[in-house]
């Protein structure tokens, strides 16, 4: 069994705003300040010469916030351990001192599209975080965000060694995509540091809301997305905008599966 907590989100998605398009990337024609200074949620982005957005999307209040806990360097081992998984007899455990935390968010897209999902994964020595109901957490001094380049974390899911944003896309013309293999651990994948090599994600600004614990977040990014089988398929132009708790979302309301 595979030992991963997957957090449920508290915040209700704040209406999306229209968005223009200037030389290259989308960005939000008037920013609506909701109350305490939050900004409504904005991505979009070109796949497949089609441009998708949230703009018109209905306000999604099903999970889209939330947190994960997985393992962080998982090696074959005989007999199980922390954040293990297990198939044929054979266990991949984690590294006794470490989790891997990763904040999310969700965002529906127009016209029943799909969704879209980008999370920040980070690893940790255990004894920085808190414990909480059986779940780890940044401390609330750490700030989770910082603007700058960031890598794709080509193994999330699997080894559990890369940091860096993780991208899952539901399309209903083409089915689950994600910026990682969708290989099980168990099943090899052909995927290298290569197959991102002329994608980027860089995080423009963090920027902390007055009075609050949260942070506005800008982003552009392009990124290869692979199917069941890791063909990809390239998305450019991406802009994305959230509002989230600056030391990384959270939540007393646990999901083990």
């Amino acid at each position: 069994m595979k030992k991963t907590l997957l957090l449920l989100p508290l915040l209700v998605v704040l209406l999306a705003i229209a968005c223009k398009k200037d030389e290259v990337f989308v960005e939000p024609e008037i920013p609506v300040v909701m109350e305490h200074g939050f900004l409504t949620d904005s991505i979009s982005f070109t796949l497949e010469g089609k441009r998708y957005t949230n703009e018109l999307a209905e306000p999604y209040s099903l999970f889209p916030r939330g947190a994960s806990n997985r393992g962080t360097n998982m090696r074959l081992s005989t007999v199980e351990g922390d954040w293990y998984l297990s198939s044929g007899g054979r266990y991949w455990v984690g590294a006794a001192d470490s989790v891997q935390y990763g904040s999310f968010s969700t965002t529906r897209l127009n016209q029943d599209a799909g969704e879209i999902e980008v999370e920040f994964v980070k690893n940790f020595r255990r004894n920085n975080l808190l414990y909480i109901g059986a779940f780890y957490y940044p401390r609330f001094e750490n700030n989770y965000y910082t603007a700058g380049d960031y890598k794709y974390a080509l193994d999330f899911g699997r080894e559990g060694k890369d940091e860096g944003v993780a991208i899952r896309l539901s399309l209903s013309t083409l089915g689950k995509l994600t910026s990682y293999s969708p290989n099980y651990l168990f099943q090899e994948s052909k995927l290298t540091a290569e197959s991102q090599l002329n994608s980027k994600f860089k995080m423009l600004k963090v920027e902390e809301i007055k009075g609050t614990d949260y942070v506005i977040i800008e982003a552009r990014f392009e990124v290869n997305l692979f199917d069941e089988k890791e063909s990809p398929v390239k998305i450019t132009d991406g802009y994305f905008r959230i509002s989230a708790l600056k030391c990384g979302n959270r939540s007393s309301h646990i999901l083990w599966f």
